[in-house]
């Protein structure tokens, strides 16, 4: 059966698609009247560089490039090897941040780095203090779903804001089903 879906053109496994990340922009009107939390205008697109010496560097080039014109993202890594894209937008305009990180998902894609894409986030805060942001809602494109990551202190996070966020945007965006895989990010 399984290889008659496969004839026809048909397969079960998800195709990575950056199309979910631009419906964060519905999802964002249901974070601000049912939690007060509103885009910070931050985003990063994180990947970790492997194969032939250089690609790394030249991942980051194409990375940088990406987005807006005028502003160039912030190349930095962490101390798990990961590069972190950071792009922002100063008037939290969620429509051209998303813009911006699907550009950089893509070109890295279009560069031969697809496989090295590990999760794309966008950030969120109360009103009152945008500086410090209490939600991160993660996509992760191989699955082409988001999961919600609330940070609480240095080391903890708050899973009962997640469990709540997710069941208030299962129907607006491709939510990851199984709480086993959201990661910190």
């Amino acid at each position: 059966m399984a290889l008659l879906g496969s004839l026809l053109g048909r397969n079960r496994s998800v195709r990575p698609s950056l199309l979910p990340l631009l419906e964060l922009r519905s999802a964002a009107l249901t974070l601000r009247s049912g939690f007060g939390l509103a885009p910070t205008g931050v985003g990063t697109v994180c990947f970790v560089a492997e194969g032939r010496p250089g690609a790394g560097t030249e991942a980051e080039i194409v990375a940088g490039l990406a987005g807006d014109s005028v502003r160039r993202n912030v190349i930095t890594h962490d101390s798990h090897g990961r590069t972190i894209v950071r792009c922002w937008r100063e008037n939290g305009d969620l429509g051209w941040l998303l813009d911006d990180l699907v550009d950089v998902n893509d070109r890295l894609a279009q560069a031969g780095f697809a496989a090295w894409l590990l999760h794309t986030t966008v950030d969120f805060a109360e009103l009152r203090d945008m500086r410090h942001p209490k939600l991160s809602m993660v996509y992760r494109r191989e699955r082409g779903t988001f999961y919600p990551y609330a940070p609480r202190g240095s080391r903890g996070r708050d899973r009962a804001l997640e469990l709540k966020v997710r069941s208030a945007l299962t129907r607006t965006v491709p939510m990851e089903a199984d709480i086993g895989r959201w990661r910190p990010v």
